[in-house]
Parts: structure tokens; C-alpha cells; sequence
């Protein structure tokens, strides 16, 4: 996975002693190694949540990745699934709001593992959608190519890229986060 070709543009740690108090929790798309390497410098007990399945599912790619998984949720609270509900419209296969005012919505979209969750988020500077790896780069988006490599369903994994990309489409002012770009 070339882990050591990572580049880091603050890391965690130093970004939450610059935060005003402690973080309340984590929000993971997946447990792929690449998402979970800052939350060493989360609080132990912070508890993590995650896509339906996620911690217990045993793809080939896990089997050599358990230990670094393990690893990095050491000391966490334990991991909570999103407890995601059909989403009336039929747009996603489950979403959650998640304080229950609006503000951040946990959108199911699996495919690159069976409990990748993007996130909708409601922010002063306008919405914000983070793909995760349902889509890792803007080239991906703009092409409509979801990630291939390391994925557990493709076709899954296309039709939600479809749907986050259609998402996108009707709301043309969402500033949309890439899994793998900055």
C-alpha cells in the first residue's frame, strides 16, 4: 500500500493540542490503515464509529492488516456502528443524522469495504461532503471512476460513487473531500 509514501500536512497529534477541548469522537469512513493513522493521538476511551460490519469484516486485504488495525483502536471506546436507516428517497442505501439537528449526516456507501460511510456535513463556510474512498482523487470524481484496487464490491462501489456524484450535481455549491486529496 506504500504507507511510507504518506504525506502528513499536520499531523494529528498537533492539530488537537491547538483544539479548545477534547475531541467527543471519531467519525471513520473504513478501517483501512491509510484512514486510521492519527487516531494514536486520540484520547483513550474517545469512542470511534464506523459503517455497518466494518471491524468484523475478513477481506483478504485484512488478514495482513489486522495488527496495524488493532493497533491504532487500541484504548478506543468501543467501535459503534452507524446505525443506518433506508433513507426515504431511495438516494442512499442508509443514512443517520447524526446529532439529529441537520448538521452532519453519516451517508452509507459500500463498496470499497461493506461499511464505507461518507459524511454530509453542515459548516459556516457552506456544505461539505467527504467521499472517504468511495472516490480517492478529483481525477476518480471527475471520471467517474471509483477506487478498484483494495475494494470489496465494484459494482457496489460504482453505484454509490454514482449516487454521492449525483449528490454533488444538485447541490452545486457542496465543496466535495476526496479520500486521498488534500
Amino acid at each position: 500500500m506504500h504507507l511510507e509514501a504518506m504525506k502528513i500536512h499536520v499531523a494529528l497529534g498537533d492539530w488537537l493540542a491547538a483544539q479548545p477541548g477534547p475531541v467527543a469522537g471519531v467519525f471513520l469512513t473504513h478501517l483501512h490503515p491509510d484512514h486510521l493513522t492519527g487516531l494514536a493521538d486520540v484520547a483513550a476511551g474517545t469512542p470511534v464509529f464506523a459503517g455497518p460490519g466494518e471491524a468484523g469484516e475478513r477481506a483478504l486485504v485484512n488478514l495482513f492488516l489486522q495488527s496495524n488495525i488493532d493497533r491504532a483502536l487500541a484504548g478506543k471506546g468501543p467501535l459503534a456502528a452507524w446505525p443506518f436507516a433506508a433513507e426515504a428517497g431511495g438516494a442512499f442505501e442508509g443514512v443517520v443524522d447524526i446529532f439529529g439537528d441537520g448538521s452532519a449526516w453519516a451517508l452509507w456507501v459500500p463498496g470499497h469495504t461493506g461499511g464505507s460511510t461518507a459524511y454530509l456535513l453542515r459548516t459556516s463556510g457552506g456544505p461539505v461532503l467527504l467521499t472517504g474512498d468511495a472516490c480517492h482523487t478529483r481525477w476518480g470524481w471527475d471520471h467517474d471512476v471509483e477506487p478498484g484496487s483494495f475494494s470489496s464490491d465494484l459494482p457496489r462501489s460504482a453505484g454509490n460513487l454514482a449516487r454521492l456524484r449525483r449528490l454533488a450535481a444538485e447541490h452545486p455549491g457542496l465543496d466535495v473531500r476526496l479520500g486521498h486529496q488534500r
